[in-house]
C-alpha cells in the first residue's frame, strides 16, 4: 500500500510539473509574439494631383505648419494646399526662377530669380498676401537658397558669380558676399548656425559660419566627384549627396569624412532625409524614388523602390509623416522658336504637370 501510495505521489508530482511546463512554455510563446513588432505598411503612390499649367519647374519648399507646398514654375510660384492637394493661388511677376526659402516667421517666402542671366535678383513675397513685396539684387545666377533661422538670414548661392549674397530677414536688406571657391550648386543648413554648399566641378563641400558669414571649412569628397543633391541630419551632423561614380556617400558636418553607403541611379535626382523616422529617400528620374533605412550610424540599407513616373527627379519629404512629394509632366518636342538643339530637348507639355504623393 505504501508502494502504491508513493508512486500515486510520484505520478502527481510529475504531472503537476508537466502542467507548470506548459503553462509557461505558452506564457513565453505569448510574450515572444507579443514583443515581435508589426511589420509597417509600404511606400506607395497615394496620390497624384493633376494642376496643370505651362512652363517648367525648379525645387520644392514645404510649409508643413500651414500645410502648403511651394514650387517655382518659372515665372510665377504656384502654391498647392497638401491636404487637398488644389491650387491655392499663385505669385506673379517673376521671371525665371529657381528654387524658394520661407524663413520662421511664417511671414515671407524668398525665391531666387536668374532672369535672363545679366543679372540676379531674390523676390521676396508675402505668405499671406501671395504677393510680391520686394525684390533683392544678388551676383549672378542665383540658384540654390537657405534661409538659417539662428542668425535670421537667407543664404543666396550665385551660380555664376561663384559667391554667397547674405541676406537680413529683418530688413531684407544684403549684409555680406562670401566669395566661394567654385561655382556652387545644392545647399542646406543644418538650423544651428551652419550652412554647407556643394562644389561640384572641385568635388568639394563648403561649410558657412552663418553668423560670422564666412567659410571655416572646405572638404574634398575624394573618391566621390561631382557631388549632386545635398540633404542633411543635423541630429547626428551626417550630410548626404550623390557622386558622378553613382554612389551614395555620407559626410561628417564636422570633419567631412565620406563614407560609402549605397548605390545611386545615374544623373540622380533630389535627396531627402526624414530624420523623425531614420529614412534616406533618392528620387531616379528614370521613374522610381529609392528609399534607404538607417540600420547603424553608418550603415544603411534599401528599405524599397517605388515606382513613379519618367521625369520625376524634384522631390521634398515631409518631416512629419515622411510623405514625398514629386513633381514631373509628360514631355514632347519643344515648338517654341528656338535652336535645333532645343527643339529635340524634352519639353514639359503644358497642362500635363503634376504632384505625385508617396506614402504608406
Amino acid at each position: 500500500m505504501n508502494k502504491i501510495n508513493t508512486h500515486l505521489q510520484l505520478l502527481l508530482k510529475l504531472t503537476s510539473t508537466l502542467l507548470a511546463f506548459g503553462i509557461a512554455s505558452t506564457s513565453a510563446t505569448h510574450s515572444l509574439l507579443a514583443a515581435t513588432p508589426t511589420a509597417l505598411p509600404q511606400f506607395h503612390v497615394q496620390d497624384q494631383w493633376n494642376l496643370g499649367g505651362k512652363g517648367g519647374w525648379g525645387f520644392l519648399v514645404l510649409d508643413e505648419p500651414a500645410h502648403r507646398l511651394y514650387i517655382p514654375r518659372t515665372n510665377r510660384v504656384m502654391v498647392v494646399d497638401t491636404e487637398t492637394g488644389k491650387s491655392i493661388g499663385e505669385i506673379d511677376y517673376m521671371k525665371n526662377i529657381r528654387n524658394i526659402a520661407l524663413d520662421d516667421s511664417g511671414k515671407y517666402g524668398y525665391v531666387t530669380d536668374v532672369t535672363d542671366g545679366s543679372a540676379g535678383f531674390v523676390r521676396v513675397f508675402d505668405r499671406t498676401t501671395l504677393k510680391l513685396v520686394t525684390s533683392i539684387p544678388t551676383g549672378a545666377v542665383p540658384a540654390a537658397i537657405v534661409f538659417d533661422p539662428l542668425s535670421k538670414a537667407v543664404f543666396v548661392f550665385n551660380s555664376r558669380g561663384h559667391s554667397a549674397t547674405v541676406i537680413d530677414t529683418a530688413t531684407n536688406q544684403v549684409t555680406a558676399t562670401i566669395p566661394l571657391a567654385g561655382r556652387p550648386s545644392s545647399a542646406v543648413g543644418d538650423g544651428n548656425g551652419a550652412v554647407f554648399v556643394a562644389l561640384p566641378a572641385l568635388g568639394e563641400i563648403t561649410r558657412i559660419d552663418a553668423a560670422a558669414k564666412k567659410v571655416t571649412a572646405s572638404w574634398q569628397l575624394a573618391p566621390c566627384t561631382g557631388p549632386s543633391g545635398l540633404a542633411i541630419d543635423s541630429t547626428r551632423h551626417q550630410l548626404f549627396t550623390t557622386c558622378e561614380d553613382h554612389k551614395l556617400v555620407t559626410v561628417s558636418a564636422d570633419t567631412g569624412r565620406v563614407t560609402p553607403i549605397g548605390d545611386a541611379p545615374a544623373h540622380a535626382g533630389d535627396i531627402d532625409f526624414d530624420a523623425k523616422h531614420n529614412l534616406l529617400f533618392l528620387a531616379d528620374p528614370a521613374g522610381s524614388l529609392l528609399i534607404f533605412r538607417r540600420d547603424a550610424p553608418l550603415k544603411y540599407s534599401k528599405l524599397q523602390q517605388v515606382k513613379t513616373e519618367s521625369g520625376a527627379r524634384t522631390m521634398i519629404v515631409s518631416q512629419k509623416d515622411s510623405k514625398a512629394y514629386l513633381v514631373t509632366s509628360k514631355f514632347g518636342k519643344n515648338s517654341d522658336t528656338v535652336s535645333e538643339e532645343l527643339q529635340y530637348r524634352p519639353t514639359p507639355i503644358p497642362g500635363t504637370f503634376s504632384v505625385i504623393v508617396v506614402g504608406r
